[in-house]
């Protein structure tokens, strides 16, 4: 879907900086996780450790295809201050929220020792 939609979009100037370049990014992020966990699925504490952060990350990343398209809905309608607000609030999100989907990879990417390096004891 997020794919599809960047292709249909691409040549669209108006959402280009503000909503298709953060979600491009967001959607690497969560390919690149996938793509750890494929790679560890032989280690059930990686998938056990990351398992929290993908489901943020892909929560963010489904989040900024959903104001995506918003926007673009919102750029075929009426310039009012309804439509106003709903674009400055989907730029807030796609460039202080999505974001996020970096912290989130790089912390799956950390892989299962910094959670598993306690002995169940230490707790």
């Amino acid at each position: 879907l997020i794919r599809a939609f960047l292709k249909e979009n691409e040549a669209d100037e108006r959402l280009k900086a503000d909503f298709l370049d953060p979600l491009k990014a967001a959607s690497k992020d969560m390919q690149a996780a996938a793509e750890f966990f494929l790679a560890n699925v032989r280690d059930p504490d990686a998938a056990l450790a990351g398992s929290t952060d993908f489901l943020h990350l892909f929560g963010h990343t489904c989040l900024g295809l959903m104001w995506a398209r918003m926007a673009k809905v919102a750029l075929g309608l009426p310039d009012d201050e309804f439509h106003r607000a709903k674009l400055a609030t989907g730029r807030y999100f796609m460039s202080r929220v999505l974001p996020a989907t970096g912290l989130h990879l790089a912390r799956i990417r950390s892989g299962a020792a910094p959670v598993m390096s306690l002995d169940a004891d230490a707790f």
